[in-house]
């Protein structure tokens, strides 16, 4: 009923529960179809093309994931500074009972993400204007816009925005060196499974999470410690991703 989708309506402004991330998270399969419609109607392609060779594909990601994995989890077991160690948020059965639906959605979306960001519009660019600052700087400065948020990060949101971009250059390398998408979608799957399930911020998108960090998004100081770990850990990843291409 009525107070029903009131419920869910609250659920979803703020990810606070399972069913919200989950709901949010596979919607991006509507935005997956729109963009498969749009592509073969334009070039006559499939979806799946924009990944690039699959085999070699399948080969990077499986190589890509399995640094990352390693990275992650001695980057998990470090210490973190007073005052913004995590804290538990979910109970660990719990956790693990939805953890297959929840890898899936988180694929479902970097994947969707990926394929339209790098697959589509980054080769796009690229064949039209061979200048690295077009097809890998065009795509990054709309990833960013899109994860400009100065409702839920104040003062900060700039800061998430330029990570985000930062991200995109990174994932654009990795996509130019392989000439497919298989790392960057390793690599976007392990950025969100990290931030999403494994260690969220308290109270933003954090139904599903194991942990929390208990920081107010708005809270520039503490906020801005959090992104300057982050920033490393994204430049590990980064370089560990590069050396599992390495040919």
């Amino acid at each position: 009923g009525p107070q029903t989708w009131q419920v869910l309506g609250q659920e979803l402004a703020q990810g606070g529960t399972p069913r919200a991330v989950l709901l949010m998270l596979f919607n991006f399969v509507t935005l997956a179809v729109a963009m498969a419609t749009v592509i073969f109607a334009l070039h006559g392609r499939g979806l799946i093309s924009l990944i690039g060779p699959l085999g070699p594909a399948l080969r990077d990601f499986t190589g890509v994931l399995t640094y990352l994995a390693v990275l992650n989890l001695v980057l998990w077991v470090m210490p973190w500074p007073a005052g913004i160690a995590p804290q538990p948020q979910t109970d660990f059965r719990t956790w693990l009972s939805w953890l297959p639906l929840a890898v899936l959605a988180i694929l479902v979306q970097s994947t969707t993400e990926e394929l339209g960001f790098r697959g589509y519009l980054q080769a796009q660019l690229a064949a039209w204007i061979p200048s690295p600052l077009v097809w890998m700087g065009v795509p990054s400065v709309l990833f960013a816009l899109l994860h400009l948020d100065v409702q839920t990060f104040g003062g900060n949101a700039w800061i998430v925005a330029t990570w985000a971009g930062v991200f995109a250059l990174m994932a654009a390398d990795l996509t130019a060196r392989a000439g497919n998408l298989g790392p960057a979608l390793a690599w976007h799957l392990m950025n969100n499974i990290s931030a999403m399930l494994v260690l969220s911020m308290a109270g933003h998108w954090d139904g599903l999470a194991l942990h929390v960090l208990p920081v107010d998004p708005a809270d520039e100081t503490a906020f801005r410690a959090i992104i300057l770990i982050e920033g490393g850990v994204m430049l590990c990843s980064w370089l560990a991703a590069r050396v599992a291409i390495r040919r």
